[in-house]
């Protein structure tokens, strides 16, 4: 029987932790996650900024580029949740930044909305729709409440845009955090004589467990709100979500 090197082992079983030899490829988030930690702040992203940069427009498209052939089915559970929310993050961006200046990404495409329902993404080699990897993908094949508020649609009324990409072996801690700070901002529930609750609870109630926006909203408040009071809702401020 021919000797084989403990050198080969060691290099075989390298590659198929890596997923190389089972066909999964780890995105790589480096460039991405740089580019965040530039242009994203707690009150919105610096549009005019990265527009003015050709540059970082190009670096933009070459992570989506990259992102396009991401077998994510191959990925576990966590590795193609962050990558999904990192896709959709990415290419809302860069809708943005194609149609900039815009006072709303409802002007994005030829009738409102439509930024959502065209299929400007490439999804492991086929054109998707920023609808479908959110609603069709991400919320079916991996549903948790919690991808509401890590997912930005460029608004205000939308969740802040994370200042880093998500990654695998911190992303249960990551949506923790988006869950927490959106829960406690007033973009989630205007409290007063009575409580006023974001559309997002109206808009994707299935999602949500309870039988009121406060039953979720408690498990990440500082301060509890009653759950037994009626309901109103926040009209959605769709005015792009730039920073000051």
């Amino acid at each position: 029987m021919q000797f084989v090197s403990p050198r080969f082992w060691i290099g075989f079983f390298s590659l198929l932790a890596s997923g190389s030899l089972l066909g999964g490829t780890t995105p790589d988030y480096s460039t991405y996650n740089a580019l965040l930690q530039k242009y994203s702040r707690p009150d919105g992203v610096l549009y005019a900024s990265w527009h003015a940069s050709q540059s970082d427009r190009k670096r933009l498209t070459e992570v989506l580029n990259d992102f396009g052939s991401v077998p994510y089915e191959d990925l576990t559970s966590a590795e193609a949740t962050a990558f999904l929310i990192n896709l959709y993050n990415a290419a809302m961006i860069d809708q943005v930044l194609q149609s900039y200046p815009i006072d709303s990404v409802q002007s994005i495409g030829v009738l409102p909305f439509s930024v959502f329902r065209t299929n400007s993404i490439t999804l492991n080699g086929r054109p998707v729709s920023l609808d479908t990897i959110e609603k069709e993908i991400l919320l079916k094949e991996y549903p948790d409440p919690r991808i509401h508020f890590a997912i930005n649609c460029a608004s205000k009324s939308c969740p802040p845009l994370r200042s880093e990409a998500f990654v695998p072996d911190q992303l249960d801690q990551q949506l923790d955090e988006k869950a927490r700070l959106f829960a406690n901002s007033p973009h989630a529930v205007k409290t007063g004589k009575s409580a006023a609750y974001s559309q997002l609870f109206q808009w994707y109630d299935q999602d949500f467990p309870g039988n009121h926006p406060a039953d979720y909203l408690n498990k990440y408040r500082d301060s509890p709100l009653p759950a037994n009071s009626s309901v109103e809702w926040i009209e959605y401020d769709w005015s792009l979500n730039e920073a000051n």
